[in-house]
């Protein structure tokens, strides 16, 4: 009697060990962002049964391992449905491109009256200091067409949402 249950259990561990089809990719760069002297590094994840329903996350991160900003969405929702849900080598290649963020200034953004409404959550005082200030300045894609710009603020040790922007290319 005692054998059944412990068949019954061997089997359905076996079961379980099949394995489903899965998007969890990671592609990893370094850049320079928060410190000149030690370099930080940038990560792009997705996480999912499949890549058509991936959800992704992006994490700028200190060369202590420390986060300094970090980005999620559903990769369908904000970059559409161009992600074959069995596609992980397209998915492996999308990951790479946009671990490519680019690094500038913030003095090379556009100046307040240039923005549109909505573009950026700051007030114009703030925005007009921060972008004065030409402190550094990280842009990432965070959907078709469309970058994220963030700024670190050394005397706060933390990076910021600085202003969004339309762009022409894409990841």
């Amino acid at each position: 009697m005692i054998v059944r249950p412990i068949a019954v259990a061997a089997l359905l561990a076996l079961g379980a060990c099949t394995t489903a089809p899965s998007c969890d990719l990671k592609s990893t760069a370094d850049l320079t962002f928060s410190n000149t002297e030690t370099a930080d590094q940038i990560t792009a994840q997705t996480f999912g049964e499949t890549c058509d329903e991936a959800v992704a996350l992006l994490i700028v991160r200190d060369g202590a391992g420390r986060p300094l900003w970090s980005w999620t969405g559903l990769l369908n929702h904000r970059f559409g449905e161009t992600f074959a849900a069995d596609d992980n080598e397209a998915m492996a290649q999308f990951l790479a491109r946009w671990v490519q963020a680019s690094v500038a200034t913030t003095q090379s953004a556009p100046a307040w009256d240039a923005l549109s409404p909505h573009q950026s959550t700051l007030d114009q005082l703030t925005y007009e200091d921060i972008r004065a200030r030409d402190l550094p300045m990280l842009c990432h894609f965070s959907g078709t067409a469309h970058e994220t710009c963030v700024f670190w603020e050394p005397a706060a040790g933390a990076a910021g949402l600085f202003y969004e922007r339309d762009v022409t290319e894409e990841p």
